[in-house]
């Protein structure tokens, strides 16, 4: 099973604006996310990443499995092919390769993305760059994980002056 970021950033390293603004995310064309959301057979997300999407309208992901990890074993979800996950991060691992799940898409948030590259349970990292600085927000690696290299597997500019750069970790 492969476990992509695939997440967008401001130049600052922000994936979201104070109080969770996602405004000035991919406003002019979708950079790829719609090839890409092709070859995902399911999601992972936090529960910070949970509430923001919900509150954004019709749940977007209908008929792949979405996992939302949360640290509270109270939480419940309400939206179709959504699981909570409250357990280990390994034990979750384990139940989406006995589903068959092959390509995962671990969608946010800082926390929880900081959860996996602390545990190295990350394959590829895809990041598309916004050309904006916003100053403060939800960072996008807050630290507090060991330090890992990778490697380049692509890199590509658009006239927007977005930039999105795909890593392999080691």
């Amino acid at each position: 099973m492969t476990i992509t970021l695939f997440i967008a950033t401001s130049l600052d390293g922000y994936i979201a604006g104070p109080d969770d603004d996602l405004s000035w995310l991919f406003t002019d064309a979708d950079y790829g996310f719609s090839e890409f959301y092709e070859t995902v057979d399911g999601l992972i997300m936090g529960r910070g990443t949970y509430d923001v999407v919900r509150k954004m309208g019709k749940w977007p992901y209908p008929g792949k499995p979405t996992y939302v990890v949360s640290k509270n074993t109270d939480f419940s979800v309400d939206t179709p092919d959504t699981k909570a996950a409250t357990g280990e991060l390994e034990d979750l691992e384990v139940e989406l390769v006995d589903l068959g799940l092959k390509n995962v898409w671990l969608v946010g948030g800082g926390e929880l993305v900081r959860s996996f590259l602390d545990q190295q349970r990350i394959d590829r990292i895809v990041i598309s760059l916004h050309p904006v600085l916003l100053g403060r927000g939800v960072a996008l690696f807050a630290g507090g994980f060991p330090g890992m290299r990778l490697k380049l597997e692509h890199a590509e500019s658009f006239d927007s002056g977005l930039v999105q750069l795909t890593y392999l970790t080691d």
